[in-house]
C-alpha cells in the first residue's frame, strides 16, 4: 500500500486532510506527523500572549478522519523516500509538507537572545504567564516594544492594550513610514488612530539595528536612539520551517521551497513530493511571491487533498492551483476590527463580528 506521510498540523496539513474523499482515505494509508498534538489557531496567537478569551488549540482526536494515523515526532530532516524525526524514521511513497513557519531576524542582532517570538500555542502561553509574573513583581506599568508594526505585530499590539489596560505602555516600532501596508491607507489611519486612542506610542520611520536585553536601539532620521523595554517583541517576519534548510533534498531560500501550479517543488517534480503553506514560495502571474497566509495555506491544502486521487494514479490534476484572495481582516484588540474584503472597506464592530464568524467556520470546519 501506498503511504502518504503528512508533516505538521497547521492550515495545510489539516486543509489537504479534510479536502481528501472516503474512498482515498480508505484505499491508500495516511499517516501525520507532528510535534504537538494539538493544531494551533496561529491567527490567534496574539490573543494567547495577551491571555484573552477564545479558542485557540484544538486536538488532532477532534479533527483526523477515522482511517489516518497520528504520530507525534519532532521532524529533523526530509530525504527522498524517508523522513528522519526525534524518535523514529517514517517511510513514505508520497509525501506532504506543511511544517509551518519560523521568525525571520533578517541578520539584526540581538532578536534571538532578547526579543520574543510567537512561534506556537503552549510557547505563548508561557509568555503569558511571564507577562503575568512580571505585573505583578512592577511597582509601575511595564514596558513593551513590539517590534513591526505589519499584520501580527498589529494585533498583538490591539490585544496586550486591551488586556492590559493601565498596566503597560506599549510602543510599536516600524520602519516604513506607516502601519499596515497590506491595506488601503484610509483603513490603516483609522487603525492608526484608534490604537493611538488606547494609548499606543507607534513610532513609524525607525529603523531596528539590535534588540537589547532591556529594549531596542533604532534609527529615526539618521539619529540612533534607545528604546527601553521590559518585554520586546518581534513580529517583524517570517521564514519556512527550519528543518527545510537543513535538508539537502530541497532547494530553498528562507527555508521556502518554490513550487509550481501543482505544488510540487521545482526540480521534484512528478517524485510524490508537495510543498504547502509557509514552506511553499509560490509566485503569482507577474512572478512575484505570495505573502504566506493561513488563506493561502488553506487554499493549498484544499486544492491538493481536491485532485489527491489523481495523483495518487500518476495523472496530473486537471487545473493547476489559482489562489483566490477573500479579503483580509485585521483585529485591534477585542472592541475594533478593519477589513477589506474586495473593494469593501469595513470597521468597527462589523469587521469584528466578520472575524469572529471566520474564526467560527474554521473550527467546524475542522471538527466535521
Amino acid at each position: 500500500m501506498q503511504e502518504v506521510l503528512v508533516l505538521g498540523a497547521g492550515y495545510a496539513s489539516l486543509a489537504f486532510i479534510k479536502s481528501l474523499s472516503k474512498e482515498v482515505l480508505q484505499a491508500y494509508s495516511f499517516t501525520l506527523v507532528s510535534q504537538s498534538y494539538q493544531h494551533s489557531v496561529q491567527v490567534l496567537l496574539h490573543d494567547v500572549v495577551a491571555g484573552l478569551p477564545g479558542c485557540h488549540a484544538l486536538s488532532l482526536t477532534e479533527i483526523l478522519p477515522q482511517g489516518v494515523r497520528f504520530i507525534q515526532d519532532e521532524v529533523l530532516e526530509i530525504k527522498e523516500g524517508v523522513v528522519l524525526g526525534q524518535q523514529q524514521e517514517h517511510p513514505y511513497t508520497h509525501l506532504v509538507v506543511g511544517l509551518g513557519f519560523a521568525s525571520e531576524s533578517f541578520g539584526v542582532a540581538g532578536v534571538k537572545e532578547h526579543a520574543h517570538t510567537l512561534s506556537h500555542y503552549k510557547q505563548c502561553q508561557d509568555l503569558h504567564q511571564q507577562l503575568q509574573k512580571a505585573l505583578q513583581a512592577s511597582p509601575k506599568p511595564l514596558e513593551i516594544v513590539v517590534c513591526g508594526a505589519g499584520f501580527s505585530g498589529i494585533e498583538l499590539v490591539g490585544a496586550l492594550a486591551d488586556a492590559f489596560k493601565d498596566k503597560v505602555r506599549i510602543t510599536c516600532v516600524e520602519a516604513m513610514s506607516g502601519i499596515l501596508p497590506m491595506f488601503v491607507p484610509k483603513l490603516a489611519q483609522k487603525a492608526h488612530k484608534y490604537l493611538q486612542s488606547l494609548g499606543v506610542r507607534l513610532q513609524v520611520g525607525a529603523k531596528i539595528l539590535e534588540c537589547l536585553e532591556n529594549g531596542v536601539l533604532v534609527e529615526i532620521n539618521g539619529q540612533k536612539e534607545q528604546i527601553g523595554a521590559d518585554f520586546v517583541f518581534w513580529t517583524c517576519g517570517v521564514r519556512g520551517s527550519p528543518v527545510i534548510e537543513n535538508s539537502p533534498f530541497f532547494k530553498s531560500a528562507r527555508s521556502r521551497v518554490e513550487v509550481n501550479g501543482f505544488l510540487e517543488p521545482v526540480g521534484l517534480e512528478k517524485r510524490g513530493v508537495f510543498v504547502l503553506g509557509d514552506c511553499a514560495l509560490l509566485k503569482d502571474a507577474q512572478n512575484r511571491p505570495y505573502p504566506p497566509t493561513a488563506q493561502l495555506a488553506s487554499q493549498m491544502g484544499a486544492y491538493l487533498g481536491a485532485h489527491f486521487k489523481s495523483v495518487l494514479v500518476n495523472k496530473p490534476p486537471k487545473n493547476s492551483f489559482i489562489y483566490k484572495p477573500k479579503g483580509t481582516i485585521c483585529s485591534l484588540g477585542t472592541h475594533y476590527a478593519i477589513g477589506q474584503i474586495g473593494g469593501l472597506c469595513v470597521t468597527g464592530k462589523p469587521a469584528l463580528w466578520l472575524k469572529k464568524t471566520i474564526e467560527w467556520w474554521h473550527r467546524r470546519a475542522l471538527k466535521l
